[in-house]
C-alpha cells in the first residue's frame, strides 16, 4: 500500500557533528598556536564559542555565516580577554576552519546516517511517494543533497525541499497533493519536526538525534500521537503498522 513519507534531513538522514567537531578542534588548536602562554584552557575557548554561537542562533538560525562568523566573534573575544591585537590574517584562517564544516567536498567524505539509506531504498520499492523537508541554508543543504548523493531517494527540488525555518506550510502543501494517502513524517526534532507534522496531519516518527546540533529543544513536548523509535530501521519493520495507524489520523 502506498503512502506519503516526509524525512527530516539534519540528524535524521545525515549528522554534521563530526564536521563542526572537527572545525572546532582545528580553531581550538589555532587559538593555542596563536595566544600561546595568554590562551585560554582549551575548555574555555570551547564554552565561550558555545556561548557565542548560541546568541547567534537565536538570530540566525541556520544560515551559512552563522558558524564560521561564532568563531571569528570568539577570536575577536579572546583578543579583548588576553589583551593581544587582533590580527586580519588570523580571522581569514578562522574563517576558513567554520567553511570547512560546511562544504561539498566534507560532505562526500561522510557516511549517511546508519541503515538510512536501507530504509529509503524499502520504501522506495514499496512505491511511497518520498519527500525531504529540511530548512537551513538553501547553498548548504544543497552542498548536503550533492555530496551524501540524495537525488538517488530525491531526484530534484520537488522532492528536495529546503525551507528557511518554519515546515508547516511545506508539510500542509505535500499534504495537499496526496490527500488520500496515508502520511507519515519522520524527525528528530520535537518542535521544528514532530508538531508541525501533528498539525498538517501526518503520523509523527519521532527518533531522537545521534547528536544535538540546534541547541537543544525549544520544544520538548512531544503531540500525543507520535511514535518515538530508538533507530531509523524500525520504520522498515514496523511498516504495516505505520501505515494502519497513519490512516487513522486522517
Amino acid at each position: 500500500m502506498k503512502a506519503l513519507w516526509v524525512f527530516d534531513l539534519d540528524g535524521t538522514l545525515v549528522t554534521s557533528n563530526i564536521d563542526y567537531g572537527y572545525a572546532i578542534a582545528d580553531f581550538v588548536k589555532l587559538m593555542l598556536d596563536v595566544f600561546e602562554h595568554k590562551a585560554p584552557h582549551y575548555s574555555k575557548i570551547i564554552e565561550i564559542e558555545n556561548k557565542v554561537d548560541r546568541e547567534r542562533f537565536k538570530i540566525m538560525k541556520a544560515a551559512r555565516n552563522r558558524f564560521p562568523g561564532s568563531l571569528v566573534e570568539t577570536y575577536q573575544e579572546i583578543c579583548l580577554r588576553t589583551g593581544v591585537r587582533w590580527d586580519p590574517a588570523i580571522e581569514n584562517q578562522v574563517w576558513e576552519i567554520g567553511y570547512s564544516a560546511l562544504s561539498e567536498e566534507t560532505y562526500q567524505n561522510r557516511t549517511m546516517i546508519q541503515d538510512s539509506e536501507k530504509v529509503l531504498e524499502f520504501l522506495l520499492s514499496q512505491e511511497g511517494e518520498i519527500f525531504c523537508v529540511t530548512a537551513g541554508d538553501p547553498e548548504v543543504q544543497w552542498m548536503k543533497w550533492h555530496g551524501y548523493n540524495l537525488q538517488r531517494f530525491f531526484p530534484s527540488q520537488r522532492e528536495f525541499r529546503v525551507v528557511e525555518w518554519e515546515k508547516l506550510p511545506t508539510l500542509r502543501k505535500l499534504r495537499s497533493l496526496y490527500p488520500n494517502l496515508p502520511a507519515v513524517m519522520i524527525g528528530d526534532s520535537v518542535g521544528s519536526d514532530m508538531v508541525p507534522a501533528d498539525v498538517a496531519g501526518y503520523l509523527p516518527i519521532y527518533i531522537p538525534p545521534p547528536s544535538v546540533w540546534d541547541h537543544g529543544e525549544l520544544v520538548e513536548e512531544l503531540p500525543g500521537r507520535t511514535r518515538k523509535f530508538e533507530k531509523i530501521s524500525q520504520i522498515r519493520t514496523k511498516y504495516w503498522d505505520l501505515i494502519m495507524s497513519a490512516e487513522r489520523t486522517d
